[in-house]
């Protein structure tokens, strides 16, 4: 259910497929975040943001495995703004 991406700008964590199975399969995602079966489908390799952390909340994850790197540009643009606020 997890796996590494080859490419460095690829998230680590678990796999689409795996998260869905989670949080209940394609089709209970899909009427949870009010789109299509098919839409979840075409999400390929990574869960798109404005979703990513509902589907976390549904699959009982947290936002770190589901999209690391959402979580790791959060953290990059606070440490900005604690830097450029002491200046």
């Amino acid at each position: 259910m997890t796996k590494k991406m080859s490419n460095s700008d690829e998230p680590v964590g678990f796999t689409v497929e795996g998260v869905l199975a989670l949080a209940g399969g394609r089709g209970a995602v899909a009427k949870e975040l009010g789109v299509s079966v098919q839409s979840v489908v075409k999400w390929g390799r990574r869960i798109p943001a404005p979703h990513a952390r509902k589907v976390a909340v549904m699959a009982g994850l947290p936002l770190e495995i589901v999209r690391p790197d959402m979580v790791k540009r959060g953290h990059d643009e606070a440490s900005e703004y604690v830097r450029a606020s002491r200046t």
